[in-house]
């Protein structure tokens, strides 16, 4: 009997291999043909130097997991990756503590951590003893959207203090700088890790001390799945976290989350810096009124870019983008921005202002100048897209459909869900 060439064996095994690929990623129930990962580096944390190489064969390792092609994407752009944690086009994100509880007020649930727990401190000269003494002096701050940079607004907020009532605010690029900066005299206080706090006090006698600190939070980076995929395939993830493959090169090996780390991430959200409850001169509204407001012929206007617009929007919505350069407080510097989209939007009917949800400044902030431009009803939807996304409501974009079936998310102030695996 003839034997089959080597040749035809090797294509009745690749023909095997992508029959099987077919029926896992059938059987995962994946509607995706691609899982997106989505790495948030934090250039001002210990994992700023990963190399872009580094997510070659986790997305190997992912994609012989689910069945489906997986693909990491990196950035250093904490802005850019908090802005996807609210707009849920990921089906994973890897990222800081700070994006993962915003994540997971957002249609997310945890799966795994990876790091220790860390406590952040504000750290100032010596001379200044309190925390409301801070006014008119002095800070230095990591990269703007980093963690750092979070929980020391948060722990300032605390406080009744806002960057506005600083003289200088500075962003650098690094963590350390900032010490760095009290040493030299070039700031009066900044943000450091508690144990790197202490080792620079010790190391500076009488130069500084520890005028505020945050509960732990969540060190490393931390994986969370959006709820539609981790119902399908969190348990064939959770297999990955705790296989030999869960880890990343630079970021650290993974670990399944426990119940006390969602606590500490619904603390971590706590400190995020949300808009206002009520706007002057604008009527908040809730998505059930905006969707009778747009029948009624009022213009729904989406504040944020042309991707997320191009992406999702609300049904009818046009887009007059927000580009935001200002601070993140109701004291914000209208100079800084640049809302010229403005002109597009009619005056003389009512007009809706939305983004990304109540973390989203640019629709308060476009609500603003809409008042200061005298429209004649200015209603300002601060649940945005994702309240919007919520309740079930017509949307348009290249993935509005998909993402509208999404469950519910976490509600602010509730308990963090954390992903159950086999």
């Amino acid at each position: 009997m003839k034997q089959p060439s080597l040749s035809a064996v090797g294509g009745l095994r690749a023909l095997l291999g992508a029959a099987l690929l077919s029926v896992a990623a059938t059987h995962a129930g994946a509607a995706v043909s691609e899982v997106r990962v989505l790495l948030g580096i934090d250039p001002a944390d210990s994992t700023g130097d990963v190399l872009l190489s580094a997510s070659l064969a986790p997305s190997q390792s992912l994609t012989r997991t689910t069945g489906v092609r997986t693909t990491i994407t990196q950035t250093s752009s904490m802005a850019e990756v908090m802005r996807a944690s609210r707009t849920v086009e990921n089906e994973i994100i890897i990222a800081p503590a700070h994006v993962t509880a915003s994540a997971i007020l957002h249609a997310y649930q945890l799966l795994a951590t990876s790091g220790q727990e860390q406590v952040y401190a504000l750290v100032s000269k010596n001379s200044i003893d309190s925390v409301d003494k801070l006014a008119g002096k002095r800070i230095y701050l990591p990269q703007q959207d980093s963690l750092r940079s979070y929980v020391a607004k948060g722990l300032l907020t605390e406080s009744g203090i806002k960057l506005a009532q600083f003289s200088k605010v500075t962003y650098g690029n690094t963590s350390g700088g900032g010490l760095v900066a009290l040493a030299f005299d070039m700031a009066d206080v900044t943000v450091a890790d508690e144990a790197q706090a202490k080792e620079w006090l010790t190391a500076h006698p009488g130069q500084g001390r520890i005028l505020k600190t945050t509960r732990p939070v969540p060190g490393g980076m931390s994986m969370v799945v959006r709820k539609d995929f981790c119902a399908t395939d969190c348990a064939r993830l959770g297999d990955w976290v705790n296989s030999n493959d869960g880890a990343i090169p630079g970021v650290g090996r993974f670990r399944l989350a426990s119940a006390d780390a969602g606590k500490q991430f619904t603390y971590v959200a706590s400190l995020g810096i949300t808009t206002p409850d009520a706007l002057k001169g604008a009527t908040r509204v809730s998505a059930e009124e905006v969707a009778e407001l747009a029948k009624q012929g009022a213009t729904i206007v989406d504040t944020r870019s042309q991707k997320e617009y191009d992406s999702e929007h609300v049904r009818g919505a046009i887009l007059a983008s927000y580009i935001e350069k200002s601070l993140k407080e109701v004291d914000f510097d209208v100079a800084k921005d640049d809302f010229s989209a403005l002109k597009t939007v009619p005056k003389d009917k009512p007009a809706v202002f939305l983004c990304n949800g109540p973390e989203c400044w640019k629709s308060y902030k476009a609500s603003r100048a809409a008042v200061a431009a005298g429209y004649a009803k200015v209603y300002w939807f601060r649940g945005g897209m994702p309240e919007w996304r919520e309740k079930h409501l017509p949307v348009d974009g290249s993935a509005g459909a998909a993402l509208a079936k999404i469950p519910a998310p976490q509600k602010p102030g509730g308990k963090a869900v954390v992903a159950a695996v086999r």
